[in-house]
């Protein structure tokens, strides 16, 4: 036998409360009871040790009620139940850009920083959802590995910057590569990556690994993030302390995303949550069938106990007072 809830054990110190505060109102009764027999001559000594019976296997019966009740609030399992449940999961990677063109501000508080927001905000909303995490800018790597740990990964998101990767640069090709390695390739279950950057390119070679990931049934969802305009940053690329314009490219992002079957999206026009969620829509889940063995609840007997109980013990006392008035009649 185990307990679901063994910690409302304490409630048993109700008990000899109840038994106590019983046994010292049935003295105080007995006594005015006594007192009226005397008083009035009553020769119904009999009578009395009935109604006495009566008022002590009623409130005998609600004491144990009430400590039934408390064991059932335990819930107290045992046996073996099996049930198949189906469930419906979603494996995703998000390759996340750390250059440093994504510290630009355009977006407020700069890009980056709005992408690992609604990033989180999206996992935590969502239910078997099984996602990997790759950072990448000159090089890249695979920050988490596919988890349904969500505090975990986020704590991970939260701590990756521009200086997580320390050579930058943007390296889009090698990053969607890593990003495929995160993936079972043997399995059957459909894989999909959403990359987050603002699509500079300062290799690009996407033929090879844009062929891989289509052979492999990857898609990658893009998802463009910054203006069109673009935001003054400070490059580390050629002349150092530079100050260049960085702006969105789009026309990379539709490359990839067309070239794998997944879809290109802009940040600027709808929130990451509601594009993930489009996403999400668009994607086949992983379906499977796992046996749960569980323990079976048997709390309910000893409710239907309890409230037997104190069915008994308000009959008890309803006699009691009948057969007071009946006596006061007579």
């Amino acid at each position: 036998m185990f307990f679901g809830k063994f910690n409302y054990i304490f409630l048993s110190t109700l008990l000899p409360i109840l038994i106590i505060l019983f046994v010292l109102s049935r003295k105080k009764a007995n006594r005015v009871l006594s007192i009226f027999i005397k008083n009035f001559n009553f020769k119904k000594d009999k009578y009395y040790k009935r109604m006495s019976n009566l008022k002590i296997s009623s409130v005998s019966f609600l004491i144990i009620a009430v400590a039934v009740l408390i064991f059932a609030l335990m819930q107290p399992k045992w046996g073996i139940m099996e049930q198949k449940i189906r469930t419906e999961s979603y494996m995703i990677t998000i390759l996340l850009d750390l250059s440093k063109s994504m510290e630009a501000n355009d977006i407020y508080p700069s890009r980056l920083e709005r992408a690992k927001l609604e990033i989180e905000d999206f996992i935590k909303s969502e239910d078997n959802l099984s996602v990997a995490l790759v950072g990448f800018a000159g090089t890249s790597f695979i920050a988490s590995p596919f988890t349904q740990d969500m505090e975990t990964f986020t704590y991970i998101l939260d701590n990756l910057n521009a200086n997580s990767v320390t050579l930058q640069g943007t390296r889009i090709a090698d990053a969607l590569q890593t990003a495929k390695n995160t993936f079972n390739i043997n399995s059957i279950s459909r894989k999909s990556i959403i990359l987050i950057t603002d699509g500079e390119d300062h290799a690009g070679y996407f033929d090879s690994v844009l062929k891989e990931l289509k052979d492999a049934d990857i898609r990658v969802y893009t998802v463009g993030i910054g203006s069109e305009e673009g935001a003054s940053i400070t490059s580390d690329l050629g002349v150092s302390g530079r100050t260049v314009i960085s702006k969105r490219d789009d026309a990379i992002l539709r490359l990839i995303s067309d070239s794998t079957g997944g879809k290109s999206y802009l940040s600027a026009n709808t929130s990451l949550k509601e594009i993930f969620g489009d996403i999400k829509n668009n994607m086949d889940s992983v379906s499977s069938i796992r046996n749960n063995r569980n323990y079976k609840e048997r709390f309910q007997i000893f409710v239907f106990i309890s409230i037997i109980l104190i069915m008994i013990s308000i009959i008890l006392n309803l006699l009691t007072q009948v057969k007071i008035k009946e006596n006061k009649s007579l």
